[in-house]
């Protein structure tokens, strides 16, 4: 992607992390099948282990600072449509992926039963989709209107603004 601004080009960035974790989750998910994932399997671990860390932090922060410094931008410009639907992802997305997190620590600190694997799976398989079709419009929609919106100045502090809460 060929971003000019920095804010956008950061969004992009954290956009490749997610979907190393949701491709992680996804091969985790058609792997395992049906039967339980193993948890004492290195990978794994390091699966559960991303997946718990990366969405309730990462994640949450990066919606957060989306809804609260650049919908608000865009909607001043006259684009009110963009930031509605994707707060309206957001608030489907955030506590699916806050019970994926809680589930990965469970199975980190427990295992899976058949019972426990047949929601981790479910939840997981509806996180995956929703990030990847989510993460496509943001690529596509929100970060070419932000690289032409921000002014060089604006894109700066946003940037730095971001670095702070992530």
């Amino acid at each position: 992607m060929n971003l000019v601004r920095r804010t956008p080009q950061i969004l992009h960035e954290d956009h490749q992390r997610t979907i190393e974790v949701i491709e992680a989750l996804d091969r985790l998910l058609a792997q395992a099948k049906r039967k339980p994932a193993d948890t004492s399997d290195a990978q794994t671990s390091k699966t559960l282990s991303l997946a718990a860390s990366a969405i309730s932090q990462e994640v949450s922060a990066h919606f957060t600072f989306e809804e609260t410094e650049l919908f608000p931008r865009l909607e001043e410009a006259g684009d009110q449509a963009i930031g509605a639907h994707l707060r309206a992802e957001h608030a489907a997305i955030l506590p699916l992926g806050q019970q994926v997190a809680d589930l990965s620590k469970q199975a980190l600190e427990t295992g899976f039963t058949a019972s426990s694997w047949q929601s981790y799976r479910n939840a997981a398989a509806e996180l995956v989709e929703r990030m990847f079709a989510h993460i496509q419009k943001e690529e596509m929609a929100l970060l070419p209107m932000l690289d032409d919106l921000l002014d060089a100045e604006t894109d700066m502090a946003l940037a730095e603004r971001y670095a702070g809460t992530v």
